[in-house]
């Protein structure tokens, strides 16, 4: 057998199948006399599609912080403006000057009276 002659063979079988494949199913033409008429057709419904409501985002404003402004420290008091600031009299004053020892501090002019300059010059 040549080449040409197997191939001829060759398609002449696969147009058998083929054809043969193709008889299996008969052929049914819409208005022919060998159409299947049948009462109930089959009718889906129509599909809708339901759009998801609109969403709504919220976006929160940004928000400025201002940290408070840093409250400056009090002034350290000396002992007299302390009680000076406080009310207390002169002669406590030096009542006190004296119940602490006669600290050196208390006596800014050194005159041997204290508190002169929270409760004026008292000599």
């Amino acid at each position: 057998m040549t080449a040409l002659a197997f191939a001829a063979a060759a398609t002449f079988t696969a147009m058998a199948v083929l054809g043969l494949a193709a008889c299996a199913q008969p052929a049914t033409v819409p208005g022919s006399a060998n159409a299947e008429t049948t009462s109930e057709e089959s009718v889906s419904p129509p599909t809708t599609e339901v759009a998801p409501p609109p969403v709504t985002v919220f976006v929160a404003p940004p928000v400025t912080v201002t940290e408070p402004a840093p409250v400056p420290p009090k002034p350290v008091l000396t002992p007299c403006q302390s009680l000076a600031a406080n009310g207390y009299s002169y002669a406590f004053a030096v009542e006190s000057w004296v119940a602490e020892g006669l600290p050196a501090n208390w006596d800014a002019d050194r005159d041997g009276y204290p508190c002169e300059q929270s409760y004026g010059n008292q000599n």
